[in-house]
């Protein structure tokens, strides 16, 4: 999200139109998608914190080569290994907090770290767009890879070494014999499937719209970095809002509940601030509503991911990451297309209005047992 108010500046500088910089965008979510299953089948198998740290310092090695980057293939080579940083990174924080926390109390847990990771819009996006309106763009970068580092350093001083889920299997069967085994499992479960493809069409459609936010605010009002960056605050903020309270909703009233009430209210916030027309007030407090709608569905869907297949939880939440940033490159590589030939922002925004709403069938075939529990959480509750 950091990413997305530098966008236009980014592709300035590297002779590109604004309209398809958000290929930079796609690039690092292929990335993530392709990879995020094998480290999650790592995760399962070597343990968490591992992967979790690798993923740290590769995040990092990406962020600081697109810092010194000039040509377009370069950038979008290191957006890249950032997208790979990223994808040891999500699905081992998520199965941390998943395997600790019962299925009944989970949505509040990881409500809390969906909120923890938006964080990063409330605070990083307009500090990244401050820093790139006094100086340039790539000071942003070196930015975020100096927050990572130290984050790096906490989680070595700090994360304990737990046994991984999947130990027992390290002598029989190599890494991708692991990972090979668990996907055809969870492919072959229709209830994996069908989250799976609600969490795909949810990202889709936020990231089609919300990665071009900064083009359609310099068009539709002239907005410059540090105006975007302040706009993707507020609205960071209501997702951080959305995920820490929807968190706690979804485990008091039922995760489908929550979604419906979301989707619906995502799909209406969307719509909003393309239809709203030239006044800036409505536009913003629609897309503020949009965001924290987003916030709230997130927690549901991955509390229902992670109690499908608690024994290979690490890789079904590493999964669910590839199905969340698969529809991130497919919204932003179609957006992008469609915006090349001027297309309308209101074809884009109704495409992701109905990716939205197109997840409420699907969450109704999942049926999840409410009183499962983790192992490792059972071990830590005694």
């Amino acid at each position: 999200m950091m990413v997305v108010p530098l966008i236009p500046e980014i592709a300035r500088s590297a002779e590109l139109d604004p309209r398809s910089g958000g290929l930079l965008v796609t690039m690092y979510a292929l990335l993530f998608a392709v990879s995020a299953p094998l480290f999650g089948a790592m995760s399962d198998r070597w343990g968490r914190r591992i992967v979790l740290v690798s993923g740290l310092a590769t995040f990092i090695l990406g962020n600081i080569l697109t810092a010194v980057g000039s040509t377009f293939a370069f950038l979008l080579a290191v957006r890249a290994v950032s997208g790979a940083g990223a994808g040891m990174i999500m699905p081992s924080v998520y199965a941390m907090v998943s395997d600790t926390h019962g299925f009944q109390e989970r949505g509040r847990a990881i409500g809390k770290v969906v909120a923890g990771l938006l964080s990063a819009s409330v605070l990083g996006a307009p500090l990244a767009s401050y820093l790139a309106h006094l100086t340039n763009w790539r000071a942003a970068f070196f930015l975020i890879a100096s927050a990572t580092a130290v984050v790096l350093l906490s989680a070595l001083a700090m994360l304990p070494v737990m046994a991984s889920p999947l130990r027992e299997q390290r002598v029989a069967t190599g890494v991708m014999g692991v990972y090979l085994g668990v996907l055809r499992g969870a492919v072959r479960t229709p209830a994996v499937l069908f989250v799976l493809a609600a969490t795909l069409l949810w990202s889709a459609g936020l990231y089609g719209m919300f990665t071009n936010i900064g083009v359609f605010f310099a068009e539709r009002f002239g907005f410059d970095e540090a105006d975007t960056g302040l706009a993707i605050m507020g609205s960071g903020a209501g997702s951080m809002a959305g995920a820490l309270f929807g968190g706690r909703l979804a485990d008091r009233f039922g995760k489908r509940r929550v979604m419906v009430v979301a989707a619906l209210v995502a799909a209406g916030g969307v719509l909003s601030v393309t239809l709203l027309g030239d006044r800036v007030a409505p536009v913003l407090v629609a897309y503020i509503l949009w965001g924290t709608a987003v916030g709230v569905g997130q927690p549901c869907l991955t509390s229902l991911v992670s109690e499908l297949q608690p024994e290979i939880r690490g890789t079904a939440l590493a999964l669910n990451g590839s199905a969340q940033y698969s529809g991130m490159t497919l919204a932003t590589t179609v957006a992008a297309a469609l915006l090349t030939e001027r297309v309308s922002w209101i074809v884009i925004s109704g495409t992701c209005a109905a990716c939205a709403l197109s997840v409420l069938p699907l969450l109704r075939q999942v049926r999840v047992d409410a009183a499962s529990v983790s192992p490792v959480g059972q071990a830590m509750s005694r």
